[in-house]
């Protein structure tokens, strides 16, 4: 399955409170109408101290393939609604896609609450793609892993097709899911993530294009399990 991000800012004319309000109340059920979509997310930014993305948040869905980006593009919901909907409240200048797998590294479940930082990362230019993403798996992501309070770790990795045409901005996102805005704090200055994990993102990654903020998650779109596999749960018909 592939999990798209879309890093999005809002439209200058849109104060925080709102831009968030109208993403979550007015585009959020617009998006759901979307067939093909097996899951949805939104992120939404919260205050933090010395986050350096430009993004305010990122919508994350979920496809079954590749495929499934035509039956996208083609659905009237997505075409007539969803994207004609982005420029009352994006700006439209600032907006980044990227479509990755997945590599469960914790599988936990955040609980009520919890928030999330997305760093999306660049290997370092000596390494070569195939380099860069055996170090980030085999190697960081057992270092990372290890960090307490983390309650979900997920790296998603740029998809091989994204290299056919020009080598992409990013070589994936890491994802920590962590209790609150305190628990964070606290990993920051853990020795485990400060002078172990952190030392050795240096490693590989190309610090000068890491980008970071934190998150709390909106789920508009669930995925459940259903008979050994993962389904998007049907729409309740609505009570008369």
């Amino acid at each position: 399955m592939l999990h798209v991000f879309y890093f999005i800012r809002r439209r200058a004319s849109l104060g925080e409170a709102e831009f968030h309000r109208y993403w979550k109340d007015v585009h959020g059920p617009i998006v759901k109408r979307i067939a093909a979509l097996k899951r949805y997310v939104q992120l939404h930014r919260v205050p933090f101290p010395n986050q350096n993305s430009p993004y305010d948040g990122a919508a994350e869905v979920w496809l079954e393939n590749e495929a499934a980006f035509g039956a996208v593009l083609a659905d009237p919901a997505y075409r007539d609604g969803a994207l004609a909907d982005e420029p009352n409240f994006i700006d439209m200048s600032c907006t980044e896609w990227l479509t990755t797998e997945d590599h469960v590294f914790i599988d936990g479940t955040p609980p009520p609450g919890a928030v999330k930082m997305v760093f999306p990362l660049k290997r370092q230019r000596h390494y070569s793609r195939a380099e860069g993403q055996r170090y980030w798996l085999d190697v960081h992501g057992p270092i990372v892993a290890a960090v307490p309070g983390l309650r979900r770790y997920v790296q998603s990795h740029t998809i091989d097709a994204a290299y056919r045409f020009a080598e992409p901005r990013w070589d994936g996102v890491a994802q920590l899911w962590l209790d609150d805005v305190a628990a964070v704090e606290r990993m920051l200055v853990d020795p485990a993530f400060k002078d172990v994990a952190w030392a050795d993102t240096v490693k590989f990654v190309d610090m000068t294009t890491i980008e970071s903020f934190v998150g709390e998650e909106v789920v508009v779109i669930p995925l459940v399990a259903r008979r050994g596999r993962l389904t998007r749960r049907a729409p309740r018909a609505p009570r008369p």
